[in-house]
């Protein structure tokens, strides 16, 4: 197995956080704020290839890592991250369900 060397990182100009292996955008996690400074998580995207190799929950990881660092809730649209985010409850307190 070759080891890439993957970057993960948010570009608030796109609205989206990226990741990068060996310097090409494999995946997306798009965004929006919302007026009540929670954060929308609305579509999450990965490359054919690099499905079902544990990339998109990292991206999952560091997005909802990075919203709570900055004080935001979390209301998953995307079915992606709902599932990411029902797999781990220790983030529960942090998310504020759609049909809530």
């Amino acid at each position: 197995m070759t080891t890439n060397d993957i970057a993960i990182s948010r570009n608030d100009g796109l609205g989206r956080y990226e990741l990068l292996l060996d310097g090409d955008l494999v995946g997306i996690a798009e965004y929006e704020v919302e007026p009540d400074d929670s954060v929308a998580l609305t579509h999450t995207q990965m490359e054919p290839d690099y499905r079902n190799q544990g990339y998109s929950s990292r991206l999952a990881k560091y997005a909802v890592d990075d919203i709570i660092r900055g004080g935001g809730r979390i209301k998953p649209y995307c079915t992606y991250m709902a599932a990411y985010l029902r797999k781990h409850p220790e983030y529960s307190h942090h998310v504020s369900w759609p049909q809530d």
